[in-house]
């Protein structure tokens, strides 16, 4: 029952594409001001990088990236 970790040369699954993919566009089309690709490319790899060390929900991977340096929030 134990999640299975990727490492670096392990290649993620059609479908593990399209949740990230998923989970990059909502991020940004929920973010205040437009976002540069530096700021697309270094969420990205953190997305990636939380899936790789095991975040496999869409519930999960939003929650962490939401605390990313690459997303422009507002302070509630």
């Amino acid at each position: 029952m134990g999640e299975r970790y990727f490492d670096d040369e392990q290649e993620i699954s059609p479908q593990g594409l399209a949740l990230l993919r998923r989970v990059l566009a909502d991020l940004f089309r929920d973010q205040e001001g437009d976002s540069s690709q530096e700021e697309e490319l270094g969420l990205a790899r953190e997305l990636v990088s939380l899936f790789k060390s095991g975040f496999r929900s869409e519930e999960e991977l939003r929650a962490m990236a939401k605390r990313s340096r690459f997303l422009h929030q507002q302070d509630f």
